[in-house]
């Protein structure tokens, strides 16, 4: 991945993150590697990628068992945040969290939207 590209994924980060109500937003490779992340201080954007892996593959493997066909989205509700994992392409995960009061709707429809802007920006990678 080139320099560039980081630049424009590290952009499209920051900005996603200013919205109202997103605490963090990572990019991660399918293999659970941070690619580009604005986290907390107190968040490990390593952690962050394996973890947010491990639960979309896990929920790909489920949703394939019982539903023949992949997962759209992993959302754990917790009681403060919320954390969203959705495919950004066949390359990548996008990862989201977000304040308990953010509504789910408009939440999801901005998240599809980032992931599309992601898949577009790593399909020349």
């Amino acid at each position: 991945m080139t320099q560039d590209i980081l630049e424009e994924l590290m952009e499209l980060i920051i900005s996603f993150n200013s919205k109202k109500g997103i605490e963090a937003v990572a990019v991660t490779s399918r293999g659970g590697v941070n690619l580009a992340s604005s986290v907390p201080p107190k968040t490990s954007p390593d952690t962050l990628a394996a973890m947010s892996s491990a639960l979309q593959n896990a929920a790909d493997i489920l949703t394939e068992h019982v539903n023949y066909s992949s997962a759209e989205r992993v959302v754990i509700e917790c009681e403060r945040s919320k954390i969203v994992i959705v495919s950004a392409g066949l390359k990548a995960l996008l990862v989201v969290l977000a304040s308990e009061n953010t509504a789910l709707g408009p939440l999801f429809v901005d998240i599809n939207a980032l992931a599309h802007q992601v898949e577009e920006l790593l399909a020349g990678c």
